[in-house]
């Protein structure tokens, strides 16, 4: 039998199964049938901090073009075929959660950081965050939904 190289972690082997996006090793199929557990619960609070903020932006800033703040799908539980079909496409790790790419003040864009009270940026955070202040846009860490909107605010008056 002719080993095949598993598109989820390379590996060559010959215990594979044929998909729409490759070969993958019973390894790397066996984690897909069985996903990884749920990530720490400060992950579901700064989703839901997230979450509140985009219910209230369209009260606060009726006139923000809605294409221009978006959040990016960079962060979460995910199996490891998701991830690495993700990686394939461009998925960067560390990128901010929203982004307003609309220049202001000298700035490129506005990129906020969703974190709890006593959450911290990864090393992939701040060397994003490095990144993209040297490219000229804002980055800035936000704690609660009213901080996000009063940094927004900031950002557009």
């Amino acid at each position: 039998m002719k080993s095949q190289k598993c598109t989820v972690c390379g590996r060559e082997t010959v215990s594979v199964i044929n998909t729409d996006d490759g070969y993958i090793c019973y390894n790397c199929y066996s984690d897909k049938k069985n996903p990884p557990k749920q990530k720490r619960h400060h992950d579901n609070e700064e989703a839901r901090i997230q979450s509140e903020f985009f219910n209230k932006v369209p009260l606060f800033f009726p006139n923000l073009p809605d294409r221009l703040l978006f959040a990016v799908p960079n962060g979460g539980s995910r199996h490891k075929i998701e991830a690495a079909n993700m990686k394939r496409q461009g998925v960067k790790r560390g990128v901010a959660d929203v982004i307003l790419q609309i220049p202001k003040k000298g700035y490129a864009s506005l990129c906020l950081e969703f974190k709890t009270l006593t959450g911290k940026q990864s090393p992939d955070q701040k060397e994003y965050q490095r990144q993209v202040e040297m490219a000229g846009s804002k980055y800035v860490i936000v704690r609660s939904v009213e901080q996000a909107i009063r940094e927004l605010q900031l950002y557009l008056c």
